[in-house]
This record gives C-alpha cells, sequence and structure tokens, in this order.
C-alpha cells in the first residue's frame, strides 16, 4: 500500500504530467471503484464505461485535487457522481424486471439457448447469494439514481454517513433522508416481488434457476432473508460480476437493459422461474 508521503510525490508527479505516476495512484484506487460502480450500476458494459469517463476526468482535473483526501477518496467521489448521472440519463427500471425478463426468456428459444450456454459452462455453478447480490441490485434500479447510489454506499459498501454525503456532493440530512427512502421503498417492493422474502412473491427466479442448473451445481440450499438487514448482509459479501454466475448475470443485465428501455415484456409471471 502506497504511504502518505509516497502519494503525495506521485500526486506531485502527476500533476506535472506525469502519466506514469497518475496510472500508479489510480491502479490502487481502481479495484474499489471498480466495485463500487459495478454495484450501483450492474450492466457490466456501463459500469466499465463509468470507470474509464472517471479516470480521463481526474487526469484532466487533476490541478483541481488538493490532497484533503486521499487520492482514492477523490477517485471515489468522481466515479460515484458519473455513476449517479448516468442512471438519471437511462430510464428507471420496473421492481419486476427480472420477471419481465424472465418471461421473455420462457417464450423465446434464442435467449433462452443462451441462458443454457452460460449454465452448461464449466465454470458455472450456482451460487444463491450472488443471485441475492444481482438482485439486491437489479431491484435497486427501479429506485431514483439518488437512493440507489446512498443505499450501496451505506448499506453494500458500508461507508459511513459522512464520507458517502461528501461523496455524493450534499449534507449529511440530506443523505441520511435519500438512505431511509431507498430502504423503505426496497422493503416494500421486495415484500410482493421475492419469494424468498415473502411467500406470495412472484418472483421465484432464485428457486427456478437452482433447478435448472445440473444437480452437482446446485450449491446450497436458498437461505431465509426475509429480514431486509439480511439480505443486505448477503448482497454486501456475496461475490458480484466476478463469480461462478458472472456469465449468466451479465447476460442477464444485458437483456433487462434492453427490455426495460423499449419498455416491453409482462411483469405478470408465465414461465417456471416466476411461478
Amino acid at each position: 500500500m502506497t504511504t502518505l508521503a509516497a502519494e503525495d510525490d506521485l500526486v506531485r508527479q502527476a500533476k506535472a504530467g506525469d502519466r506514469r505516476a497518475f496510472d500508479r495512484l489510480a491502479a490502487e484506487a481502481l479495484p474499489k471503484v471498480r466495485r463500487l460502480v459495478r454495484r450501483m450500476i450492474g450492466h457490466p458494459e456501463d459500469s466499465d464505461d463509468v470507470v474509464q469517463e472517471a479516470l480521463v476526468k481526474a487526469w484532466e482535473s487533476l490541478a483541481s485535487f488538493r490532497g484533503e483526501a486521499a487520492f482514492a477518496t477523490w477517485l471515489t467521489t468522481i466515479a460515484t457522481r458519473l455513476a449517479v448521472d448516468l442512471m438519471r440519463r437511462q430510464k428507471r427500471w420496473r421492481p419486476e424486471a427480472q420477471v419481465a425478463y424472465s418471461n421473455l426468456c420462457f417464450q423465446s428459444e434464442q435467449h433462452q439457448a443462451e441462458v443454457i450456454g452460460a449454465m452448461s459452462s464449466p465454470d458455472f455453478s450456482y451460487e444463491v447469494r450472488e443471485h441475492v447480490a444481482y438482485c439486491f441490485a437489479c431491484v435497486g434500479r427501479s429506485l431514483p439514481p439518488e437512493e440507489q447510489a446512498a443505499l450501496v454506499l451505506a448499506d453494500v459498501v458500508d461507508m459511513a454517513n459522512r464520507d458517502a454525503a461528501n461523496a455524493m456532493g450534499v449534507s449529511e440530512s440530506v443523505f441520511r433522508h435519500r438512505l431511509a427512502a431507498a430502504r423503505q421503498a426496497m422493503r416494500e417492493r421486495y415484500e410482493g416481488l421475492c419469494a424468498l422474502v415473502s411467500k406470495t412473491g412472484i418472483c421465484h427466479q432464485c428457486k427456478g434457476l437452482r433447478e435448472a442448473a445440473p444437480i452437482a451445481k446446485r450449491g446450497g440450499p436458498l437461505p431465509d432473508v426475509a429480514d431486509f438487514a439480511e439480505r443486505c448482509a448477503v448482497a454486501a459479501h456475496a461475490s458480484f460480476g466476478e463469480g461462478s454466475m458472472a456469465q449468466l448475470h451479465d447476460i442477464f443485465w444485458r437483456r433487462t437493459k434492453e427490455i426495460e428501455e423499449a419498455e416491453t415484456g409482462e411483469v405478470v409471471p408465465i414461465g417456471d422461474c416466476g411461478t
């Protein structure tokens, strides 16, 4: 890990135009920044675009970096605000977006083949906690972008309220209000949506995917995540975008975005993952 003195030296070199010094600074911060952006946005290519845009903006505005916080914190702030900007430009998803995608798969041999291909990969195994984390991010895309960001910063990456508020450029009181609104909205949406939360929930995607996976690759039993805090904990600690379900989830993100942007697909379950 770079010491404060070494970081200060690299910052001075980077401000003098040394791109290699900047790249060394960025390299240490990037894993955390990538994880944060991916958990906010979900979609793999959109997430990569935001990270790259953050790096470009950081390089171009390096003269404004005063060293009041660590370089990684500064880069995280840039990436957070760019992620929120992207979500503002995009259409908010329906809470039932996963159900609409499940219905599409049920009706389309092409989409079924795409999913079966990913599940047939030697690297694939069904890990329910990975899928809960995916679901948490997907349903989160139905929130206003500022609330989605607040939820991820506080409940997924465990950032202190003060730091999270600074990252979003708002007061702590505004941040707490957004976080409370996000938590309440997610509780209400899961109650009618997720069969793991409520037996009357319309989405059984966790169960459907597990049963569709080869027996030897079904992982452990479905967890009890009826409590919202428990679901947040699973989402926070499960692998996201890089585990055994990464290839399958990347397909889900791409296709679900297409459906939501086109405003197509029924949200009443008609297939095995929704009944």
